[in-house]
C-alpha cells in the first residue's frame, strides 16, 4: 500500500493505493465511521485494478474539520470532485460502500460525463427523509450536538477489546474487520479509542427528499453494479424506499449475495470477481 495525503474539500486528507501499476482505476469511498482500509482485502484479490481510496474528513488519518465547521453529506462531492481533478482523469470507475456508495451515486447523476462506471457495495443513494420532517431533522442535529458536550470517547484497555467491540456493532467476524480497526484507533491513557471525530455522529441538518432523489438518478448515464447484502441494510423493511429506486437507474446490474452490510469484508473474493468481470470492459 502506498500512503500520502492530499487537500480535498479544503481538508488534509488520507490517501492510500493498492495495485499501482495496474490498468484499471477506480476510486474507492468507505462507508460512516469506516476508513479506507475497507478495501485492503478486497484490492489483494483485484490485482489487475489500481484501487485509490481516501479517508473522509474526520474519518481514519484524514483531519478533522475546524470546531466552526460540521459535517454535511453532500460536501463528499467536492471531495470526489477534487481528488478526480487531483488525478487529472477524464473518466473514472467509482467503488463505493454504504455512505461513500451513497456519495459516489450522487456523484455519477450529476456529472455523468466524468464517470465510467459505478460499482456500489451495499448502496443506491441516502437516506432521505419527507420535507414535512425538515424541522425534526434540524431539532435532533442541534439535541444531538448539545448532547455530545457530556459524552466522552470509550477507551479500551487492550486492541482485542475494541476489535470484539466493533466487530459486535458491524456484526462481522473480528478478524474479518481487523485492518479497518487498526486504522481507526489511537493510543491514549494507557489503551486506544477511536480516531474518528466524534462530531460525525451528529446527524446532517439536513436532508435530500426522496423526490429529489427519484429526479436525480435517472440522471445517472454509466453502468452500475449494485451489490446488495442478503442480510444487509438495504433488505430490511426500513429500506424498502431504496430498493424502489432501482428501476429509475437505467443500466443497473443488480447482485444479491449472502452476507452482511460489511459483505465485501466477508467474502472479499467472491465481490472481488464480481467487480473484476464488470469493470475488465474498461479496457
Amino acid at each position: 500500500m502506498i500512503e500520502y495525503k492530499l487537500p480535498l474539500a479544503g481538508v488534509n486528507c488520507a490517501v492510500a493505493e493498492w495495485n499501482p501499476d495496474g490498468k484499471i482505476v477506480a476510486l474507492a469511498f468507505h462507508g460512516w465511521l469506516d476508513n479506507l482500509a475497507s478495501f485492503e482485502t478486497l484490492a489483494s484479490y483485484m490485482p489487475n485494478i489500481r484501487v485509490i481510496a481516501v479517508d473522509f474528513p474526520g474519518h481514519g488519518h484524514s483531519e478533522h474539520l475546524s470546531k466552526n465547521k460540521a459535517y454535511h453529506f453532500l460536501d463528499g462531492l467536492f471531495l470526489i470532485d477534487d481528488l478526480i481533478e487531483h488525478f487529472k482523469l477524464e473518466k473514472v470507475n467509482l467503488l463505493g460502500h454504504s455512505m461513500g456508495g451513497a456519495i459516489a451515486t450522487i456523484y455519477a447523476a450529476i456529472q455523468p460525463a466524468r464517470v465510467e462506471k459505478l460499482v456500489l457495495i451495499e448502496a443506491l443513494g441516502p437516506v432521505t427523509s419527507p420535507p414535512e420532517e425538515a424541522h425534526l431533522t434540524l431539532r435532533k442535529a442541534l439535541s444531538q450536538r448539545r448532547a455530545l458536550k457530556n459524552k466522552r470517547k470509550p477507551i479500551y484497555q487492550t486492541f482485542q477489546q475494541a476489535l470484539t467491540a466493533r466487530a459486535e456493532v458491524s456484526e462481522i467476524e473480528p478478524k474479518m474487520i481487523q485492518p479497518l480497526v487498526e486504522r481507526a484507533l489511537t493510543s491514549v491513557d494507557g489503551g486506544y479509542t477511536w480516531r474518528a471525530d466524534s462530531r460525525l455522529r451528529i446527524p446532517s441538518t439536513l436532508r435530500l427528499s426522496e423526490d429529489q432523489m427519484r429526479n436525480i438518478l435517472p440522471n445517472i448515464e454509466s453502468p452500475t453494479l449494485m451489490i446488495e447484502a442478503e442480510s444487509g441494510l438495504l433488505n430490511s423493511p426500513e429500506a424498502e424506499y431504496i430498493q424502489q429506486r432501482k428501476p429509475l437507474v437505467k443500466q443497473l446490474q443488480v447482485n444479491l449475495m449472502s452476507g452482511g452490510h460489511h459483505l465485501h469484508l466477508e467474502t472479499p473474493n467472491k465481490i472481488a470477481k464480481l467487480i473484476k468481470d464488470f469493470l475488465k470492459s474498461s479496457l
